[in-house]
């Protein structure tokens, strides 16, 4: 064993150009997956197979602001003044999610658009109960707002 060689997983940054489009499950450190349901109801589901919870991640601009948007569902998720996570069937301004990457290996998804009144980011997390918080309550360092974009098998991408 050759411990000089160390290998470490380095991330591809590209994307974040803009333009490009992954097919993802976004999955909770809280251990849900993240859906958008017929209705544009955000929530979290254990079942790694539902296809609601196959996400469109879309780069709208450099600096990493991306949009995601549920592949079965149509639904953009957007996050409204008061930290309101819900669905939109047009792509809107509030819609704009920054992606941050955190040391953990996970990532945080705050809202481009709108912030608490002290400044500080709102971002998209998901209970322990696999309900979505209000971006008023969450924080960049609280695990229910921590998500690894996941690869999609091939038999779970079809959404038929």
């Amino acid at each position: 064993m050759n411990c000089s060689k160390h290998e470490r997983h380095t991330r591809n940054y590209d994307y974040m150009e803009g333009g490009d489009v992954r097919i993802r499950q976004l999955f909770s450190r809280t251990q849900w997956f993240l859906t958008i349901d017929e209705y544009g109801n955000i929530n979290g589901t254990q079942d790694p197979t539902n296809c609601y919870s196959i996400l469109e991640i879309r780069t709208v601009s450099e600096g990493g602001v991306l949009a995601i948007k549920g592949v079965k569902s149509q639904y953009y998720i957007s996050m409204n003044r008061t930290g309101v996570l819900q669905g939109k069937r047009t792509y809107t301004e509030t819609c704009n999610f920054k992606e941050v990457f955190l040391e953990n290996y996970f990532n945080a998804y705050s809202s481009a658009k709108w912030t608490k009144q002290n400044g500080k980011e709102m971002f998209i997390a998901l209970s322990q109960k696999g309900r979505p918080l209000k971006g008023r309550k969450t924080r960049k360092e609280n695990i229910s707002s921590h998500f690894i974009p996941m690869k999609c098998k091939e038999e779970e991408r079809r959404v038929d």
